[in-house]
């Protein structure tokens, strides 16, 4: 492949600035669960900043700024790193809970150096990302004024590395790792990295069908309500792309005030071996509060069969979908998720049809309020799975009257009246919570309350970390049509290129033939490629 756009990236000039290494302390390329994939391991370590950063002076209690970073792959390894990724933990985790009911983070257990070698997921409370690599990526440095902030009392980081060992070699290990460079003093601006969760987990999505040449995950969207949340405008330094073998283009589409302004970056064939981050589009540079994102990722499976899926998930053998920005000033928000709305509703209720079914017990009104009142557990399923649950039946007059007892549960769910009677909450009281909780519940998903069965079909789509998580899929406006300027002629010869013009119609052929199209009604925009292709086939060969 030939970049006819630009030279080739220059390396960042680092030296200036104190690095530090955050390798793998010689571990072993195997994977660490048995019940999973062999092919693929994940395996985390553990750096405690204190200790790495004592030659330096570095205090973890202080802010710290990262300006720039690069890969270290040892030798050996490169045949089969995947990615490696660097985070700082110990800030309230935006995802705990929000995905998979996950704790926060606790490092009761953790010294400088621990190795876990089974770590799919980055740990609890530990998704603050720093720095990363992938197969294709360059270093990278900040702007003079902007920097990473690590430390401010997060004394632990973590470094992810994802091998891929097809061929089950036996005998790897690996010390690579990624080197990141700090400033002397904390810069002015703090930068973030925010990223678009498109497609990471199972159950996200429904897999791929196979046999096809374009198939496209749900695209994730980003509403106005939620970018709103910005306390001011960001300005975007990188886009960066990431999927597996058969991603083909990813995009990040920016609408404003109605005003579809296209994608982020242009990506004509995406290419796992050679990804990147790059500068958005002109004009793109800078997003506002108020603009509406979608993210959408495309994938050719036309080499999988068609009586075959292609799972989503981490392992290189599966697909994802994880377009990424590196940006400032820092927002709180740094990460936006899509999940199948039948899967993010039962974060809230085991069963969402509830909402719509007559109960069992007439008094209750609706079989949401039933199980609800009766079952506070089962009601709340996977969030009481995820905490480790496993005690008995508890309804809710036992939960908001239980005391110290059940004291944790109220704490975590605030689903009891603020104020009683009495006391304790009567019956009364009660059953008019579990309406209310039913009622704002299924509302969440488009939902009306039984006997209300006006709305009974869940929301179309969601975003795990916004305001409205579930809400139906917007139309985006069209892109703005590409208009004519000039007096190019359509028709384009293409003339002294070595036979070229005897192979396409006799030396002379329409943009929209010469693009494998035989309507020559196609917009001129394809004319001006040729042109500019034919200049530079010319150019090249010396004619």
């Amino acid at each position: 492949m030939v970049n006819l756009l630009s030279s080739p990236p220059s390396h960042p000039d680092l030296s200036a600035y104190d690095p530090l290494d955050f390798l793998m302390p010689d571990v072993e390329v195997v994977r660490g669960a048995e019940d999973r994939d062999p092919t693929n391991a994940f395996v985390c370590a553990y750096y405690d900043l204190d200790v790495l950063g004592s030659d330096l002076g570095l205090n973890s209690s202080e802010k710290i700024h990262v300006v720039g970073y690069e890969h270290v792959i040892a030798r050996g390894s490169e045949k089969y790193m995947h990615h490696l990724l660097l985070a700082s933990c110990g800030l309230e985790d935006l995802g705990a809970g929000a995905l998979d009911g996950r704790a926060a983070f606790d490092d009761s257990d953790l010294y400088h150096g621990k190795v876990v070698p089974s770590c799919d997921n980055m740990p609890p409370g530990c998704l603050e990302f720093v720095a990363a690599w992938a197969v294709g990526v360059e270093a990278e440095q900040l702007p003079p004024d902007v920097g990473l902030p690590v430390g401010e009392g997060r004394r632990w980081m973590v470094l992810q590395a994802h091998y891929y060992n097809p061929s089950l070699d036996e005998g790897v290990r690996d010390s690579s790792g990624l080197r990141v460079h700090v400033a002397k003093n904390p810069r002015p601006i703090d930068a973030g990295r925010m990223r678009f969760v498109v497609g990471m987990f199972g159950g996200q999505h429904a897999p791929l069908p196979g046999g096809r040449d374009d198939v496209a995950m749900e695209t994730l969207y980003v509403e106005p309500e939620c970018t709103e949340t910005w306390t001011e405008p960001i300005h975007v330094l990188s886009v960066g792309h990431h999927s597996h073998f058969l991603g083909t283009r990813q995009e990040i589409v920016v609408e404003r005030a109605g005003v579809n302004l296209g994608p982020m970056r242009k990506e004509y064939a995406y290419d796992y071996n050679h990804q990147c981050s790059l500068e958005p589009m002109t004009g793109l540079q800078t997003l506002m509060p108020g603009d509406r994102l979608a993210a959408t990722c495309h994938f050719n499976t036309s080499a999988i069969s068609p009586d075959s899926v292609v799972e989503i998930g981490e392992e290189s053998t599966k697909e994802m979908c994880l377009p990424t920005l590196l940006y400032y000033p820092k927002q709180k928000m740094g990460a936006f998720a899509y999940f199948q709305p039948s899967a993010a509703a039962k974060r809230y209720i085991d069963d969402y049809a509830w909402c719509s079914s007559a109960p069992t017990d007439g008094a209750f009104g609706s079989l949401c309020v039933e199980k609800l009142y009766t079952d506070v557990p089962a009601f709340f399923k996977q969030s009481f799975a995820a905490a480790g649950y496993n005690g008995p039946s508890l309804g809710l007059s036992m939960v908001c009257n239980g005391g110290a007892l059940t004291a944790p549960i109220r704490n975590r769910l605030p689903i009891c009246p603020e104020q009683c009677s009495g006391d304790v909450c009567s019956e009364e009281e009660l059953m008019e919570q579990a309406r209310s909780t039913c009622e704002s519940t299924c509302a969440q998903f488009g939902l009306s309350l039984y006997p209300d069965v006006s709305r009974t079909e869940l929301y179309e789509t969601t975003n795990a970390f916004c305001p409205t998580r579930l809400f139906d899929e917007p139309t985006l406006a069209a892109p703005p049509a590409c208009q004519v300027k000039g007096n190019l002629a359509r028709d384009i010869p293409l003339v002294g290129i070595g036979g070229l013009g005897e192979e396409v119609n006799e030396g002379r052929t329409s943009a929209a033939e010469a693009n494998g199209e035989g309507n020559s009604s196609r917009s001129p925009c394809g004319s001006v490629f040729v042109f500019i292709s034919a200049f530079l086939v010319s150019s090249m060969i010396g004619l």
